[in-house]
């Protein structure tokens, strides 16, 4: 039976078309988008879920992300009150405390196609690596020379650090703590086969550095942002000529929608090739 179909059943008083769909697990806890409108049901719904997935110790209920940092914005509905979770995807492990740092299922995929893309001796820059949930795929799964790892908020460094040990790519991994827009194109700058920006809400203004981050000879930038449904070509236009005007060369070898954001936005990643103009 399905999640929705299950809180139907036993919440029948409940308007079953704002009934959840799913949860999103990860380790021992669920995530659950919950809207105002079942509010009086929040409690009934956080026990059902622990009955619905065995596997699962505390329920909580996702609002979304807030501030520079995206700190999650939840509530403990049901179960255990289980904070530091360990997150498994193809061969590698991240840990993290769910209440304070944001971990974003829904980028799998793109977590997956990104360390597939990656080439032993390439040199890359993570400029928002946050827990290192692009950092350790590619580490473990693509093995380059060297990642430098930039994280501007102190609680996801130190678990940044602690998942780089927890994987073993020390060798591979150097984690820095500050903001990738004074460092990269500073002290770090035209060095990387590969620039990632995985971040979204602002990432645009952030382009000047990680241009300058790239070899002279040119790399590849993974630019994430939110954009308007129907409206991604529009905004692709718009990074490129962004670069153009930079002075650099653009070439756009592939985009793709990560995952729908909201009813209006969805969440794409653009991978850009550039080098300056010669």
């Amino acid at each position: 039976m399905k999640f929705k179909d299950f809180l139907a059943e036993n919440l029948q008083d409940a308007p079953r078309g704002l009934l959840p769909s799913r949860a999103r697990i990860i380790d021992r806890v669920a995530l659950i988008r919950i809207p105002d409108e079942l509010e009086q049901w929040i409690n009934e719904i956080g026990r059902l879920t622990l009955q619905y997935y065995p596997r699962v110790r505390a329920v909580y209920r996702w609002y979304g992300v807030e501030g520079f940092e995206r700190r999650p914005v939840i509530q403990h509905i049901a179960g255990e009150h289980v904070r530091i979770v360990e997150h498994k995807e193809q061969g590698w492990r991240l840990n993290l405390d769910i209440e304070r740092l944001m971990l974003c299922l829904g980028n799998s995929y793109e977590r997956f196609r990104l360390a597939r893309m990656i080439k032993p001796g390439e040199m890359i820059i993570d400029m928002f690596a946050g827990v290192g949930q692009f950092t350790i795929p590619m580490a473990v799964m693509g093995r380059p020379r060297k990642i430098y790892a930039i994280e501007i908020n102190p609680e996801a460094y130190n678990y940044l650090r602690n998942n780089i040990m927890l994987n073993n790519v020390q060798d591979i991994v150097e984690p820095i703590l500050g903001d990738c827009k004074k460092i990269v194109g500073g002290e770090i700058r035209e060095i990387a086969d590969r620039v990632v920006m995985g971040y979204f809400g602002g990432t645009l203004e952030a382009i000047p550095q990680a241009l300058r981050g790239l070899k002279p000879s040119g790399g590849v930038i993974h630019f994430h942002e939110l954009m308007r449904r129907g409206g991604e070509l529009e905004f692709i236009k718009v990074v490129c000529d962004k670069i153009r005007e930079l002075g650099y060369e653009v070439d756009v070898r592939n985009w793709r929608v990560v995952k729908s954001y909201s009813k209006t936005k969805n969440h794409v990643v653009i991978d850009v090739y550039s080098r300056i103009k010669v």
